[in-house]
């Protein structure tokens, strides 16, 4: 059941990635640079706000699946009920401050060109109008998590996600003005939320109810959740801010470079991101000893699922860029392409222990962390872009995901798993092994290079990943797909 649901998750985010693909080009054939470079921002505050939740869609479903079929789910009508309340006032007042500040963001933050200050403002006021929807969306996803109805999930994630591409697109067969992008925008996500709504409305009528919060409620949901708003904040911030600091400290048209291939190579980060959707409510719910078996297997599932296709992006992203965006993106984007995967690589495999965290209840050491970070990581892009350009930007970015996941593992052995054995030397010298032939793949220059490269280490990964990686009884799972993602026959 895991792996059928991890399938259909990577299916739901991979619609988006093949409509960037597609879309993308298009897009930056209508739009110059500064309208391409706004838009890239859009798509980074509608997804930032469809993340900040105060942590309640995720407090929810851990609630939800831990308590559904027992003495305990007759409480959960008020925790829904309290976890949208608070999120519809959650969206309420940052649509507000979106509102207020779209002005100052257009003027003095992103610094767009003055004839385009007003049309931009006009747009990030659209952009507000749909975030107390885009938030309460939030809940409802981690209702269907809960219930373990990925079927629905993605059967609204992938005409939805393609969506978010192609509705711009559309518009700008109209018009390239920035108050019509940003209106197809939202109406994605209101489009998102009525969905979401009617298919949990179906499934769990009881617990799709706005009401007023209640104390023994808040009380239930923020021992879980208090920490984890923390983190529902400031994690999102640390991924996505970086491309607000490139256009405030180099140019917004800059953003549009660097959000090119960002946009890319950070979806490969929907193999983690679907599998840890799915491992969640197993984990809340599993004994000490279940829990390593799905943390091991979270870890050897990214691997296997991310690895080949970063390496691909690293090696030839002089030649997908080129052939994707033209010569001029290749010229300015490449290099930042590389650096990003393998931040991408590193980030990726952050996703098991931060599900970890999550599920056993301590969101408080993740958030401790990223407070820190943040602090940390601002420093570094103020350092580093002034100097270094967009290039600054990857690697601060790819330094921050690299700590950020040495963190996450370490906090895990320690605290969570009390340094039980989750892998063998010979297991942790191959995954070292990997990562090192990621970094070489910086290294070949010629297209002749890069592929007898690709060819070796692609060898070496079937190899040690087949023999050490895998254990006996995964590699006969591996020999039965059927079984691995349906389970035996009845």
């Amino acid at each position: 059941m895991i792996a059928r649901n991890a399938v259909l998750n990577i299916v739901g985010y991979a619609a988006p990635l093949l409509a960037a693909l597609f879309l993308v080009p298009a897009l930056v054939v209508r739009l110059d640079t500064e309208r391409f470079g706004f838009l890239a921002l859009a798509w980074v505050l509608i997804t930032y706000f469809s993340l900040v939740d105060l942590g309640l869609g995720r407090a929810l479903s851990r609630l939800v699946a831990e308590q559904m079929g027992t003495a305990g789910e007759a409480r959960l009508p008020a925790l829904s009920r309290t976890a949208l309340g608070l999120t519809l006032a959650l969206g309420v007042v940052a649509a507000g401050a979106l509102w207020l500040s779209a002005d100052w963001l257009c003027g003095r933050l992103l610094r767009l060109p003055a004839a385009l200050q007003p049309e931009g403002a006009d747009a990030l006021r659209v952009v507000a109008l749909s975030v107390p929807l885009v938030t309460l969306t939030a809940v409802l996803r981690g209702l269907l998590e809960a219930g373990q109805r990925f079927d629905w999930l993605n059967a609204i994630r992938v005409p939805l996600g393609v969506l978010m591409f192609a509705a711009p697109f559309i518009a700008s067969l109209w018009s390239t003005n920035l108050v019509l992008l940003a209106t197809a925008l939202a109406s994605i996500r209101v489009a998102a939320f009525i969905a979401h709504w009617l298919v949990c409305a179906r499934i769990f009528p009881a617990l799709t109810r706005l009401g007023w919060p209640q104390k023994s409620a808040l009380r239930e949901m923020f021992a879980f959740g208090a920490w984890l708003t923390v983190s529902n904040i400031v994690g999102p911030l640390l991924v996505y801010l970086d491309r607000f600091a490139v256009g405030a400290l180099i140019t917004v048209s800059a953003v549009a470079y660097y959000a090119a291939p960002y946009e890319v190579v950070t979806r490969l980060s929907i193999i983690p991101a679907a599998l840890a959707g799915v491992l969640f409510p197993p984990m809340a719910a599993a004994s000490a000893e279940r829990l390593v078996v799905l943390y091991r297997t979270g870890i050897k599932a990214i691997i296997i699922g991310v690895f080949p296709l970063a390496l691909v992006a690293v090696l030839f992203a002089p030649d997908w860029m080129r052939l994707w965006l033209g010569a001029e993106y290749a010229v300015q984007g490449s290099t930042v392409a590389q650096i990003l995967g393998l931040g991408v690589m590193v980030n990726c495999l952050a996703y098991a222990p931060a599900a970890v965290l999550q599920a056993r209840g301590r969101t408080d050491l993740a958030a401790k962390m990223h407070l820190v970070e943040l602090a940390a990581y601002v420093v570094v892009l103020v350092v580093l872009i002034p100097n270094w350009g967009l290039l600054g930007a990857a690697l601060a970015w790819t330094l921050r995901c690299a700590a950020d996941s040495l963190t996450l593992f370490v906090l895990v052995r320690v605290r969570v798993l009390k340094r039980s054995a989750e892998f063998t030397s010979a297991q942790l010298g191959a995954m070292a092994l990997f990562l090192l032939a990621l970094i070489g793949a910086l290294v070949p220059s010629s297209l002749e290079q890069r592929m007898l490269y690709l060819a070796a280490a692609f060898a070496i990964f079937a190899v040690v990943g087949w023999i050490v990686l895998l254990e006996p009884s995964e590699r006969a799972r591996a020999r039965n797909p059927r079984s691995l993602l349906l389970g035996p026959p009845r």
